[in-house]
Parts: C-alpha cells; sequence; structure tokens
C-alpha cells in the first residue's frame, strides 16, 4: 500500500482538474481564432487542447 495522504491526493486531484481546464480553455481560444481566419475551428481547438496540455504537462512534471 502506498504512503499517499488524503491531502496528497487532492492536491494531484486540483492539479489535474485546473491542468484540463486550462487546457479546454486555451483549445477554445485557439478555435476561435483559427476560425476567425478561416481555416477549421475544431482543429483549432484540438491542436490548443494537446499542445496546452502537453506544455503545462511538460512545466509540471518533467518529461
Amino acid at each position: 500500500m502506498s504512503n499517499t495522504t488524503i491531502v496528497d491526493f487532492i492536491e494531484e486531484w486540483q492539479t489535474g482538474f485546473f491542468l484540463m481546464l486550462g487546457s479546454l480553455i486555451a483549445g477554445s481560444i485557439g478555435g476561435v481564432l483559427f476560425g476567425q481566419v478561416g481555416l477549421n475551428t475544431i482543429g483549432g481547438f484540438v491542436v490548443g487542447v494537446l499542445l496546452t496540455f502537453l506544455g503545462a504537462s511538460y512545466v509540471l512534471y518533467g518529461r
């Protein structure tokens, strides 16, 4: 059994939640921007979410 406390679990959950929320917000902004220049809005959303998630994960957790 792991030595993880409930406080550690909640901290990890909050970090993951805000990482996903930030990715969705950045993806929405990317979708709006790509949609305004005539490119695919859904593609902009997906690319924005993926790049933000990967970048934030790298900064928070390293390789």
